[in-house]
């Protein structure tokens, strides 16, 4: 039993050294993340600063080829994503997100924000609808500013 159990996991090493992708390794969840979980983390990296950080904090949860658009924006990727978060930041520094918990239904959802000054006040708000990966990683949100348009009878 222990001779198997030695070539199994000489099998396995084998198997990940000769699979193992060249370059960084990218961070994947712990555990398939619930959508609250995903909408939280997610919010809270639009405030980190730290550019190594906020990069570990979205390899949590954003699918590997991820992409975010909004009416300003298209980020692709962990790093197209970060970056848009720090021209943001460079724009609006020192306000912060505050996220809804998601509506959601098969691998799709949606959350309301709204952007505060430090001082509480509110400059924006807005939805985000989210496509999520397998896995529980957002792998696209598609973002609109302001009260969704008025239906008429």
């Amino acid at each position: 039993m222990l001779r198997q159990g030695r070539k199994l996991l000489m099998a396995c090493a084998a198997v990940a050294a000769v699979g193992a992708p060249a370059g960084p390794l990218l961070a994947a969840p712990a555990a398939a993340l619930s959508p609250e979980s995903a909408v939280t983390a997610y919010c809270a990296a639009w405030s980190i600063t730290d550019r190594a950080v906020r990069d570990q904090a979205l390899a949590r949860v954003w699918a590997p080829e991820g992409v975010y658009s909004d009416p300003d924006t298209y980020a692709k990727g962990i790093k197209g994503l970060s970056d848009a978060i720090a021209i943001f930041q460079r724009s609006y520094a020192g306000t912060h997100f505050a996220c809804s918990k998601p509506q959601s239904h098969h691998r799709f959802m949606r959350a309301t924000w709204i952007l505060l000054r430090p001082d509480g006040a509110q400059v924006t708000h807005g939805v985000d609808f989210y496509d999520m990966a397998p896995d529980g990683r957002i792998q696209r949100i598609v973002g609109f500013f302001g009260p969704p348009p008025t239906a008429t009878p």
